[in-house]
């Protein structure tokens, strides 16, 4: 495994399957408040194929893979904030999810922040490495390209909704400052407080990176 070689290219609507399988599966066990609400692999993969279709036509994502077997091993799922949602997301049934309300929450944030305008403004939706993959700088190298292409394509602010420490560190890394944080303690969804378990997490960030400085 130490010696495979590991390539990031932008990723395409052939690509979308398989990445958003690998998003699905490692945002369900890894991710702390996907994690504490128990939310489906089966639909972070249904959401994550719906933007990532939306992404490929954009040209905003990236993905990581094997050289050696061609396997996609790490994706950055982002997209262009100023666009219409995908086709196809009112048919999940997504207002029962606690985490989507929280990221619903942070974008209202930001959208009241500023003017939206199409190919201006880059939402970075997920971030996620395979296991087998983790720690070996692949999410840095996929922001990195993430990051480069929305900048070549005249994008001007880039944001993220940052929900543990090691994306917090990540984006930080990057440049990304923090501009609103909701504790994971205080945040409460139709009289329920469901990140009660993940406290110690400490907030979910919303962080903000200018493309154009």
């Amino acid at each position: 495994m130490a010696s495979s070689v590991i390539g990031v290219r932008r990723m395409s609507e052939a690509d979308n399957g398989e990445m958003s399988k690998l998003l699905g599966d490692v945002f369900s066990r890894r991710d702390p408040p996907a994690v504490a609400t128990n939310f489906s692999p089966v639909k972070l993969e249904k959401i994550a194929m719906l933007f990532g279709s939306k992404s490929a036509k954009e040209g905003l994502s990236s993905v990581a893979f094997n050289q050696a077997t061609g396997e996609i091993v790490g994706a950055v799922l982002a997209h262009d904030f100023g666009q219409p949602p995908p086709d196809g997301i009112d048919a999940l049934d997504l207002d029962s999810e606690p985490v989507i309300a929280l990221i619903d929450e942070l974008e209202s944030v930001f959208s009241n922040a500023y003017d939206i305008q199409a190919e201006k403004f880059l939402h970075i939706f997920m971030i996620a490495v395979r296991d087998d993959f983790s720690r070996r700088g692949i999410a840095q190298s996929l922001l990195v390209s993430c990051l480069k292409q929305a900048e070549n394509s005249g994008y001007r602010i880039a944001f993220a909704e940052a929900t543990n420490s090691f994306s917090q560190s990540l984006f930080s890394k990057a440049g990304f400052v923090g501009i609103h944080s909701i504790g994971y303690e205080d945040f409460e969804i139709n009289g329920q407080r469901p990140f009660l378990d993940i406290k110690d997490e400490g907030a979910c960030a919303l962080m903000e990176l200018d493309l154009s400085a």
